[in-house]
């Protein structure tokens, strides 16, 4: 059996995806397997996989029709064999020695997984300004890494396919696929729970920013999926002996997401229907938890007075907003004339 599975799901990244099984199959630590999930591709990925798998034995492939992101990565988990899980997506790629460190970092650190930093590469494989940091480097409470999720909007504690995870924490855990949004990230907060991380200050991840791709997209209804996974951690952590600081930091994020996403949506004009429903679902969640949001430490008195005010009439405070924002430049272009 291999020491490492590494799932990579694939749809459309017909561009991309030889790159990112190359940086896979050219790690310094070998003793792995690759495991490419087709997810129904149109593009032609799907013959790309079976060409690599030809090729490398450590590769296999898994064709399915198309279920989405979070149903392929359980049909890799599914199939993996390793000791140790790991994902790259089908338009990144690694490291040589990522995976090498990251089983050094885990098994030096008698730790059940470890994370590295990553660094954003454009459509030409060329590195830019925007990285993923860990905010404390070293050996620490894996549930920790959401504190700096919840404070500062870090992606680092959200993400799968930084980390190298010891595939029992995945028994009896599989990605919620109802979700389109939060796909990969709806159970760390269980395989977190009562575990340590040891984060390396290293980028061995090279994620790829790329025009269509999920995270690039104007405001879609399915991105309200993220209040969701928000609404879970905050539940969870709530129910925690020991967590409750931390599950008021969830509050108070559920809230500021909740509303940047309204803003987002409004500013690409009035909601459409679709953007006007999904809204409504949400808003009686929200309602449920004005009385928390009040007590909550974490949110300003004049953020309890707009959420309060929001679930009322969520139109009507982003309409004061904007109107107080714009009067607010007016003032600044004035001063500076």
């Amino acid at each position: 059996m291999p020491l490492i599975s590494i799932i990579t799901t694939v749809y459309d990244a017909k561009e991309y995806l030889p790159r990112a099984i190359q940086s896979v199959l050219a790690q310094t630590l070998a003793d792995l397997e690759l495991i490419l999930v087709d997810d129904g591709s149109p593009n032609g990925c799907g013959a790309i996989c079976d060409e690599w798998a030809a090729k490398d034995s450590r590769v296999r492939v898994i064709h399915q029709p198309n279920r989405g992101p979070a149903a392929a990565s359980n049909a890799g988990l599914d199939a993996a064999r390793g000791r140790y899980i790991g994902f790259v997506d089908s338009d990144d790629r690694i490291a040589p020695d990522m995976y090498a460190k990251l089983y050094a970092a885990l098994t030096g650190a008698d730790c059940a997984m470890a994370g590295c930093n990553a660094r954003c590469i454009n459509e030409r494989d060329e590195p830019v300004e925007r990285t993923v940091r860990a905010a404390c480097p070293g050996r620490q409470d894996a549930l920790e890494l959401f504190r700096d999720v919840f404070q500062n909007g870090s992606m680092y504690g959200m993400l799968c396919w930084n980390k190298l995870i010891d595939a029992r924490l995945f028994v009896g855990l599989r990605f919620d696929t109802s979700l389109l949004y939060g796909d990969d990230c709806n159970i760390l907060h269980q395989v977190y729970d009562g575990q340590q991380i040891v984060c390396l200050p290293e980028e061995l991840y090279f994620y790829r920013e790329r025009a269509g791709s999920l995270t690039a997209v104007a405001f879609r209804a399915r991105m309200l999926d993220d209040l969701i996974v928000y609404k879970r951690w905050y539940d969870y952590l709530l129910a925690l002996p020991g967590r409750e600081d931390l599950a008021q930091w969830a509050l108070a994020r559920y809230w500021q997401i909740f509303y940047q996403l309204y803003v987002q949506a409004r500013r690409s004009g009035p909601l459409d229907p679709e953007a006007r429903a999904a809204f409504a679902a949400h808003l009686p969640v929200l309602r449920g938890l004005q009385k928390a949001i009040r007590a909550c430490p974490h949110i300003a008195a004049g953020e309890k007075l707009r959420a309060v005010l929001f679930c009322r009439a969520p139109e009507s405070v982003y309409r004061a907003a904007a109107a107080w924002g714009a009067l607010a430049q007016k003032r600044k272009g004035a001063r500076h004339a």
